[in-house]
C-alpha cells in the first residue's frame, strides 16, 4: 500500500462519469489497470492505493500531472461551465490503454452503460486471464483473433462481436497500427480510426480523448447533444444532419485546446 499526495482530484467523480467501464466501488474502488488489480480510495488530499503497479503508473493513469487550474482557467468561458467546474471539481480524465479503450467503446455503440459493462465483463471472463478470483485481464488482440464468432455469443455483444473480431485480426496481422495513432494529429488520428468497421466520429473521438490524450477531441453523443442544445443552442444554425459535427467544432473554438475536459464535465451533468 502507498499514498499519493493529490491536489484538485476527486476519485469518485473521475471513475463514475462514464469514461471507464471496469471499476466498481465497494469499500474501495476496485479496477484493473495494465493487467493488475488496483484498489484505491481517497482520504482528503491523499490517494491510497493497493496495487503491484508503481506509483508513477497510477499518477499517469489518473492524469495527476495535468494542471487542472490552468485547464479550468482555459475552459471557464461562462457561468454555466464555471458552475460545473465548481460542482465536479477534481474530475480528471483517465489515461486508458488504447486497445482496451477502443474495444470498450465499440461495445458502447447503441448500448446502455449497464449493458456495456456486463458485455465487457463477460468478454474478459471468457478471453482474458484470471488475475485473482473473480478478476480478469482485458483480452489481448491475439486472444480475440483466435476466437470464433460463436465463442463470442456468450458475451452478448450482438452485431458488435464480428466487428471486434475483425479489428483484433487486423491488429495482429499489422494491417492496422493502433498504437501509431499517438504520433498523429487529432484529425489524422480520427481519419484512421473511422476506417474501422463500427467506428464513427463519436467512438473515434472518445478513443482520441481517453487513450491518446488529444484534449481537443470533443465526443458528441445524445447526452452531449442535449446539454449543448440547452446551454448553447442559439449558436447552432446548420442542418440537423450535421449538428453533432457543428457542436464539436463550436466546442473546439469556444473552449479551446482543453475542450475535452469541458466535454466530460458537461457529460457528467447530463448523466446526473
Amino acid at each position: 500500500m502507498y499514498r499519493i499526495k493529490i491536489k484538485d482530484f476527486n476519485l469518485d467523480h473521475s471513475l463514475s462519469c462514464g469514461q471507464v467501464f471496469r471499476w466498481e466501488k465497494k469499500d474501495w474502488w476496485i479496477g484493473i489497470v495494465r493487467g493488475a488489480i488496483v484498489r484505491a480510495k481517497q482520504e482528503n488530499q491523499e490517494l491510497i492505493v493497493e496495487s503491484s503497479l508503481d506509483k508513477e503508473l497510477i499518477i499517469d493513469y489518473f492524469r495527476l500531472d495535468d494542471d487542472l487550474e490552468q485547464i479550468y482557467a482555459s475552459i471557464a468561458r461562462d457561468e454555466k461551465i464555471t458552475s460545473l467546474i465548481n460542482k465536479y471539481r477534481g474530475l480528471r480524465l483517465i489515461r486508458q490503454d488504447p486497445w482496451e479503450c477502443l474495444v470498450s467503446y465499440m461495445c458502447s455503440s447503441n448500448n446502455t452503460i449497464r449493458n456495456i459493462t456486463n458485455s465487457i465483463r463477460r468478454m474478459c471472463e471468457c478471453f482474458g486471464n484470471e488475475i485473482e478470483k473473480g478478476y480478469y485481464s482485458f483480452p489481448t488482440p491475439d486472444a480475440l483473433s483466435d476466437a470464433r464468432l460463436c465463442d463470442m455469443s456468450q458475451c452478448r455483444l450482438g452485431f458488435r462481436a464480428s466487428r471486434i473480431l475483425k479489428l483484433a485480426n487486423s491488429v495482429v496481422n499489422r494491417e492496422f497500427d493502433l498504437y501509431g495513432i499517438k504520433d498523429l494529429s487529432y484529425r489524422e488520428g480520427r481519419e484512421e480510426l473511422v476506417k474501422i468497421e463500427g467506428v464513427g466520429n463519436k467512438i473515434a473521438d472518445c478513443v482520441l480523448l481517453f487513450a491518446f490524450g488529444k484534449l481537443e477531441s470533443f465526443p458528441v453523443d445524445t447526452h452531449i447533444e442535449q446539454i449543448m442544445e440547452r446551454y448553447y443552442g442559439s449558436s447552432f444554425k446548420g442542418p440537423k444532419s450535421k449538428k453533432r459535427d457543428e457542436i464539436a467544432e463550436f466546442a473546439r473554438s469556444y473552449f479551446g485546446k482543453y475542450c475535452g475536459y469541458a466535454q466530460e464535465y458537461l457529460y457528467m451533468e447530463d448523466l446526473g
